[in-house]
């Protein structure tokens, strides 16, 4: 069995030399994630196992309490879990994320009690991700849930048929397509969708993938693969009322119903399986991932998978698949016992969802990490810091790019604009502010449509980047740039640094952009009344 490749590993690779860095990594960022699953699902070793999956999560430092419906071991929690009974309480007061891997159908379904305490736990903004696989697996738990029950088909995709979906689309080694090909080093190509800015089409900046597939590549495009999963979904949200909440919350303040939007998509194209008997099927793509960000409405976010495949140990490390035809054995994602760079991608999908559901109340450690290891990037360390605090708008700006050239760098594009989203939000900034930040997944117009909204004369790229140069800046004044004293400051402070630095320099950067925006305002003003003078 190959070796598990920490992921913390992997991050910290990208800072090798770098000291500072890895002093800012050091210091975890944990969630308090409660995952469940039932039927034939269970958290050990063995091919349904979701063992390696769960110590990915933990290896990252987040805390995992791990739970069976039915009782089946290993599991941290013991007994037959109930989510209206558990010993420790299903709330956000416990918990910050909960994610159910689902095998059962309707016939083991969550109980109205169940129902109604993840629905609560929803409404107080704990994160949810859901999925299950082919036809019925898993509907017990993930067609009962308000909004999870339509962002994926948790009924009528086929196992064996030829409208079944199936992304084993190469076979492994031996050449030949057979049906644990799904456990080979071969893993599905995926298509992750690009949201706009509103910037020009035809620049670069302009376009991101959703945060859960961020990788400095430019985007998570590799999933494990099998041979009948089903569906991720976008529905339109409506009014109504489901497990005693509102289903589709409008936004604090008015505003159009959230929508859901899927992230990623998949292509079915594969051939006949020869050792089951699985006839080709009619290429087609579907959505291999849906999102749903309720931060306007202040509720959990939510992501769903087209399977569970995509996480237990047969896809990721080959556990029970055997050989193929030649007698090579199926070891997942590994080759030689070291992950492939496929596999490497796929962990941060793992990772960026677990970072991307954490609460509002608890997600500012994260993004504040990132501004940190902005600030203590090899070409920000070359610049003449700290400046003046408060800091005038120019320089502001030079250290704002110079910051998200390197998060782009080690994070992917679009990481910048994450980070000061998630930070504002947790400094409560002006709801102004936030409405012209919004990140394009979120963004709709009165119909609902996701990444549409009036166009904006605000320079809300500079602007981002002027609040994180000022971010940045601030961390210049107040941490040391020699390795033990940055580890003391973060081993004494490290809590209350994330919450002071982004409330103080989003203060001192507020009058500086206001009056940034005006002198544009006054320049536009100017320049439309000379125009309708015909001068």
């Amino acid at each position: 069995m190959p070796t598990l490749d920490k992921f913390q590993n992997l991050e910290l690779s990208r800072f090798a030399g770098n000291h500072l860095a890895e002093i800012v990594l050091a210091f975890a960022c944990p969630q308090r994630v409660l995952m469940v699953t039932d039927g034939g699902l269970n958290f050990g070793a063995a091919a349904f196992g979701l063992s390696e999956f769960v110590g990915i999560v933990q290896a990252a430092g987040h805390t995992v309490s791990t739970a069976h419906r039915g009782g089946a071991g290993p599991a941290t929690i013991a007994g037959a879990f109930n989510f209206a009974t558990a010993g420790t309480a299903v709330t956000t007061a416990n918990y910050d994320q909960i994610w159910l891997f689902g095998f059962s159908t309707n016939a083991a379904a969550l109980t109205a009690a169940e129902q109604s305490t993840i629905a609560q736990f929803m409404r107080s903004g704990g994160g949810v991700f859901a999925t299950g696989d082919h036809e019925t697996l898993g509907q017990g738990m993930g067609a009962n849930l308000p909004r999870v029950r339509g962002m994926r088909n948790w009924a009528t995709v086929p196992m064996a048929s030829t409208t079944r979906i199936d992304t084993v689309l190469d076979p492994g080694l031996d050449k030949v397509k057979q049906f644990n090909d799904q456990a080979n080093a071969v893993a599905q190509r995926t298509f992750p969708v690009f949201f706009s800015n509103g910037g020009p089409v035809n620049a670069i900046g302009t376009w991101a993938v959703h945060p859960v597939l961020r990788h400095p590549s430019g985007a998570v495009d590799v999933m494990p693969d099998h041979a009948h999963e089903s569906e991720c979904l976008a529905p339109v949200p409506v009014a109504g009322l489901f497990a005693g909440v509102e289903e589709w919350p409008a936004p604090v303040g008015g505003g159009a119903r959230i929508a859901p939007v899927v992230v990623s998509v998949s292509m079915s194209s594969g051939r006949f399986v020869t050792d089951t008997g699985k006839p080709p099927v009619l290429p087609r793509s579907f959505g291999g991932i849906s999102a749903y960000d309720g931060d306007a409405a202040r509720v959990g976010r939510i992501v769903c998978d087209s399977t569970w495949h995509h996480f237990v140990n047969i896809n990721l490390n080959g556990a029970g698949a055997g050989a193929d035809t030649q007698g090579n054995p199926f070891n997942g994602l590994y080759e030689a016992g070291v992950a492939t760079a496929e596999y490497k991608k796929i962990q941060s999908y793992f990772l960026n969802t677990v970072r991307w559901l954490a609460p509002r109340s608890r997600r500012n450690c994260w993004p504040f990490t990132l501004a940190l290891l902005a600030r203590f990037d090899v070409e920000m360390m070359e610049l003449a810091l700290p400046q003046p605090h408060p800091c005038p708008w120019d320089p502001l700006l030079q250290i704002g790019q110079v910051a998200e050239d390197a998060l782009t760098r080690h994070w992917g594009a679009g990481a910048a604009a994450e980070v000061m989203n998630d930070l504002l939000a947790a400094v409560e900034a002006p709801p102004s502010l936030m409405a012209a930040l919004q990140p394009a997944w979120a963004q709709q117009d009165n119909a609902g449509e996701t990444g549409k909204r009036e166009p904006s004369l605000l320079p809300t790229a500079d602007i981002r980047r002027a609040l994180l140069g000022a971010l940045v800046n601030l961390a210049a004044h107040k941490l040391p740039t020699d390795a033990p004293g940055l580890a003391k400051v973060l081993k004494d402070g490290r809590d209350k640094l994330q919450v002071e630095l982004p409330r103080e320099a989003l203060k001192a950067t507020l009058p500086v952009l206001a009056e940034y925006v005006q002198r544009g305002a006054r320049q536009a003003a100017g320049m439309a009344e000379a125009m309708l003078a015909g001068k």
